[in-house]
């Protein structure tokens, strides 16, 4: 079950309340620390920002770590509102797309070279040059789907920043 505070105005225990047209909080020299025993919540009827530098010396991250990480919700803020798609892992993605197009690459090499046919009166026939330009084709295609998971001349995964689908700034932990 998820933990809800209690309003402001039904709270009831020592609470401190800053009212004002804005607030600064500014640590010149090191950090700003938030504690809770429960939840922090950030609301607002605008817009959150969280930035970071930017610098070529920067090693600059935002850096969420918890259990589970949920982004978006429904109306309300329970259990049932929850999302329930799941990220991805990008490099076991395409590492098992990478295999999947290997089996899917001999596949069609077995029905090209190595499946015999039956024409309809029985007799064993080979595969005919429409066949294989078709298969092929199929291939040709395969490869071209490999090429956007950025693979090496010998299949193996290369730098994922030049794979068509990762994004180069989201990075996800494994079950670990």
């Amino acid at each position: 079950m998820t933990y809800i505070p209690k309003p402001i105005d039904q709270y009831r225990g020592a609470q401190a309340i800053i009212n004002s047209d804005r607030i600064v909080f500014n640590a010149k020299e090191d950090s700003i620390l938030l504690y809770s025993d429960k939840a922090i919540g950030f609301n607002t009827r605008g817009s959150i920002y969280f930035d970071t530098s930017d610098g070529k010396d920067s090693d600059s991250k935002v850096v969420i770590n918890s259990p589970k990480i949920y982004l978006g919700l429904k109306k309300n803020i329970d259990a049932e509102t929850l999302p329930t798609e799941r990220a991805v892992l990008g490099t076991a993605l395409r590492d098992w797309l990478n295999r999947l197009i290997d089996e899917m690459v001999e596949i069609l090499d077995m029905i090209n070279g190595e499946i015999g046919y039956a024409d309809s009166t029985g007799k064993d026939t080979t595969a005919s040059e429409g066949n294989i330009t078709v298969i092929n084709q199929r291939k040709s295609d395969l490869e071209a789907l490999r090429d956007d998971l950025s693979v090496d001349q010998n299949n193996n995964l290369t730098n994922a920043d030049n794979c068509a689908f990762l994004s180069n700034k989201i990075y996800l932990a494994n079950k670990e």
